[in-house]
């Protein structure tokens, strides 16, 4: 069995004798795919989910009568009936007819969502019925798992909330119930953390939320243990490059129930995918089915790699039948210095693919410290620690994934324990 010092003497190998010496492509050249087939060898959105244009109650006849109800008197109990009239929304135009121009609109905004929440009622008494919609559109507030729940609500039944009118704040309650269904659709926390090709033990450790490892196949590790799997269409010749057999294996993908893939892997490096643009671009429309989110090629951070980049996105976005739905980035250190405790050298490069990506996602799917910017284990603590806090600015980048095959980037020692990296690596969010 090929040992890590074994493996490590390749990558020194490599680092000598490249040509290039920037922060994309000396250390890969031995990494994969034959390093991270060693690393195995040697361990082994929904949308605010609620979108839901639920299917709101049946309009309630009680809007009707509420509304007259609440806009001729009012009391806050009589309001409440006419918040139920407000769940349905549509009911609430009938308490418009009745008398309240405001409960009206009102509650037909309730009825959109559990946005009830301004809604379901009339005239002055609709206030209390309104105060019910709001009952409503709280659950549905609480429903969004935490997250803005106004959305939620309008995405859930919350209009039904309105039926407990301000009395009725359990009624309301249940309406809140139906959008928090629908809120933990596009509310609920994402993969965050991740990690390029550690072993599920390893993975349970850093409780990382997914991973990769350059390949289409995941490894033996339970998901709910080791993480989302992320299949990766790498670019080998073969298969890779061939229209039907990229086609084939993203149809093997979705009915795998793989949410994501990512695309080929530096195509702008001769040793890795080695692909020109305008190939890539011809293979494109293989990767595209609705039931999964493709994700672009990820290049080297040198200025060859962001001139492929950037001539791959120019005649993506040319073309309406073609999609990259996130963007991938690789990012490394090199020089003394680049790793710094702030991470400020990692952000500049990060805000410039902010810059050219548009409005897509960003996804840091390797990155590290080679060569001189990783004199130490503590240096390189300190950057991880520094770009963690970095990334908090930067709501774009939606996922990460270590590169830990080199110097001072374990994240476990010999002895399968964490290093003083991992420690700080699982301590990390894992989700966002």
């Amino acid at each position: 069995m090929l040992t890590r010092p074994w493996k490590r003497a390749i990558f020194a190998f490599s680092r000598f004798t490249s040509a290039a010496p920037d922060c994309g492509t000396l250390s890969r050249m031995s990494r994969r795919p034959l390093g991270h087939a060693l690393a195995v060898a040697s361990l082994v959105l929904a949308t605010a989910g609620c979108t839901g244009d639920v299917a709101t109650s049946s309009p309630g006849t009680a809007g009707t009568a509420g509304g007259a109800a609440a806009g001729s008197g009012g009391g806050p109990s009589t309001g409440g009936t006419t918040g139920a009239a407000g769940a349905s929304g549509d009911a609430g135009a009938a308490g418009s007819a009745a008398g309240g121009a405001t409960g009206g609109s009102v509650s037909g905004d309730g009825g959109k969502g559990g946005g009830g929440a301004t809604g379901g009622s009339s005239g002055t008494g609709g206030d209390a019925g309104a105060a019910a919609g709001r009952g409503g559109g709280a659950g549905g507030s609480g429903g969004r798992g935490g997250g803005s729940g106004g959305a939620a609500g309008r995405g859930g039944a919350g209009g039904s909330a309105g039926a407990g009118g301000r009395g009725g704040g359990g009624g309301a309650g249940t309406g809140g119930a139906a959008g928090a269904t629908g809120g933990a659709g596009g509310g609920a926390a994402q993969p965050y953390k991740g990690v390029a090709n550690s072993p599920c033990a390893v993975r349970m450790m850093l409780k990382t939320s997914w991973y990769y490892n350059w390949t289409q196949s995941a490894d033996t590790c339970a998901a709910a243990q080791g993480g989302e799997f992320v299949p990766m269409i790498w670019g080998h010749t073969g298969n890779e490059q061939s229209a039907s057999g990229i086609t084939s294996s993203i149809t093997s993908f979705v009915g795998k129930g793989y949410g994501n893939v990512l695309g080929f892997n530096e195509p702008d490096n001769s040793g890795q995918a080695n692909m020109a643009v305008a190939t890539a671009i011809a293979l494109w429309p293989s990767f595209n089915n609705p039931a999964i989110k493709i994700g672009s090629p990820a290049t080297s951070a040198n200025s060859a790699g962001q001139t492929w980049f950037q001539s791959f996105m120019n005649m993506l976005n040319a073309d309406a039948s073609l999609r990259a739905d996130f963007v991938a980035i690789h990012w490394y250190g090199w020089n003394a210095g680049s790793c710094d405790a702030k991470a400020a050298q990692l952000e500049s490069y990060l805000k410039s693919a902010e810059g050219w990506a548009g409005s897509r996602p960003i996804w840091l799917t390797e990155w590290g410290c080679l060569n001189d910017s990783a004199p130490d284990t503590q240096t390189v603590v300190n950057f991880y620690n520094g770009a963690v806090a970095m990334f908090a600015k930067h709501p774009r980048l939606v996922r990460y994934a270590w590169y830990p095959w080199s110097t001072n980037l374990d994240l476990v020692d010999s002895s399968g324990a964490l290093t003083a990296l991992g420690m700080a690596y699982a301590a990390a969010p894992s989700y966002k």
